[in-house]
């Protein structure tokens, strides 16, 4: 027993590494800017630069935090007496908008999974329109903060953007002394931010393709709709008028009373061959 509760705690320390050094890389970085080269900066060029910089620090310290902490959209698991361990119909098949979609048997949460839901091995929770389970987050990417960690994304590149014109900026004013403290930290910045713009650029264009084809990252990988027209793409304006201006989805888990409720209303058309028929 004492093995176990050893394994399970080293397990959840692992996970939490890469969503402690993300913490670490954001906070350390932008303090060290803020104290050896803001200054220069706004001595040289405007006062209110700190401020604004400030301010979009805070906004990506806020979706960082919101992405991390929030409800990707867990589906609670079916009370021991609903769920029926002798089902045998492991998929079921439903149309929306004409297309016909499976909604596989879950045997760890005792339920059909509703498209584009998902089990993640790693959360052990199905979650609703599931995208990936992000380590660096320690959270799943899910309906309910996928907004957070797009808006993430792009207000963090765009904060290091700022940081590393004002490093140059620096740098080349200041190239006649290399050995002067200010000048070695803007060319360590510069290195670590373009180190990590590489990998943060090519996600988040990777996002917004799939956001115009109104896929997820699941879907995308997985092949989902390679053959068949995708029936959650509405066009590219209205996929990004979903994901940035409509309103957060309720919660679908509950510490006091289990549901397995779908998060989305829909109503069942039985067709001639026993399929059904979903209209949103």
């Amino acid at each position: 027993m004492s093995n176990n509760c050893c394994r399970r705690c080293l397990r959840g320390i692992s996970r939490r590494i890469p969503c402690f050094v993300a913490w670490s890389l954001l906070i350390v970085l932008s303090t060290i800017y803020f104290i050896f080269i803001c200054p220069w900066i706004t001595n040289h060029l405007w006062k209110y630069i700190p401020l604004i910089q400030g301010l979009i620090l805070l906004f990506v310290i806020e979706n960082f935090f919101l992405a991390t902490f929030t409800d990707p959209g867990r589906y609670s698991r079916a009370p021991p007496d609903e769920n029926d361990d002798s089902e045998t119909t492991f998929h079921k098949t439903v149309e929306i908008h004409g297309t016909q979609c499976r909604m596989k048997w879950c045997q760890t949460c005792g339920f059909y999974r509703p498209p584009r839901c998902s089990h993640c091995s790693v959360c052990d929770f199905c979650i609703d329109t599931f995208d990936h389970h992000c380590p660096w987050l320690n959270n799943c990417v899910g309906r309910r903060n996928y907004r957070y960690f797009i808006c993430f994304l792009l207000s963090v590149l765009f904060h290091m953007y700022v940081v590393i014109s004002f490093c140059i900026y620096y740098l080349l004013k200041n190239h006649e002394n290399l050995s002067n403290l200010n000048t070695i930290i803007s060319i360590i910045l510069i290195i670590f931010i373009i180190l990590l713009t590489i990998p943060i650029g090519g996600l988040t264009a990777f996002h917004f393709m799939l956001i115009i084809r109104g896929r997820t990252t699941n879907e995308q990988v997985t092949g989902k709709f390679k053959s068949n027209i995708n029936p959650f793409d509405y066009g590219c304006l209205y996929n990004c008028s979903k994901i940035f201006s409509s309103s957060n989805s309720p919660k679908l888990i509950h510490n006091k009373k289990p549901s397995t409720k779908k998060s989305y209303e829909v109503q069942k058309v039985k067709n001639k061959n026993g399929t059904n028929k979903v209209i949103n």
